[in-house]
């Protein structure tokens, strides 16, 4: 007869489990039940045309990350107004460049004369009657070369490769900071 009262026991604590379980349930829906349509948050939430524009603004975002240029330049220095040190010595080295410069002169074994002339960052070996860069050559003296190009004769005296000044404005008025 006991197991038969702890069976009672058993089966009355589960009913009264499920009731309460059923109670806290019934509960808690008629919380859920309370809860309004539009919550009091609603006005802080942000609006679809505000959320649009955040997207656009984010894969304009990530566009721009992948985005390879492509050009040899520096975007940033394109077009200056104002030429810096850079710009100044890029523009010395092009014309040095595209200068017809005579380097020297020379006699051969033979006694023939020779002009040696730079152009283009090439040293050129010309003789009399020979043409450099669209040049002919009419004359070879000591110390210069007469030329012909367009119907114009010109003379090219030996000259050093120029050299960049230094404009260092700050050395010039001593205050280069070297002390």
């Amino acid at each position: 007869m006991q197991f038969r009262f702890v069976k009672d026991l058993a089966v009355i604590l589960i009913v009264i489990l499920l009731g309460a379980m059923a109670i806290i349930t019934a509960n808690e829906h008629r919380k859920v039940g309370k809860v309004p349509e539009k919550s009091i948050y609603t006005r802080e939430s942000v609006s679809d045309s505000l959320m649009k524009k955040i997207q656009t603004i984010e894969n304009s975002i990530q566009d721009r990350k992948m985005f390879v240029f492509n050009s040899n330049k520096d975007p940033l220095r394109q077009g200056n107004i104002i030429k810096d040190k850079i710009d100044r010595v890029q523009e010395f080295e092009d014309m040095v460049r595209n200068m017809f410069r005579l380097a020297t002169t020379a006699i051969d074994e033979r006694g023939n004369k020779i002009a040696y002339i730079e152009y283009q960052d090439v040293l050129h070996e010309a003789r009399v009657g020979q043409t450099v860069a669209g040049r002919r050559i009419i004359d070879i003296g000591d110390k210069t070369i007469r030329y012909s190009v367009g119907g114009q004769t010109y003379t090219a005296e030996l000259m050093p490769r120029p050299v960049m000044k230094d404009d260092d404005p700050y050395q010039k008025t001593g205050i280069s900071g070297n002390w």
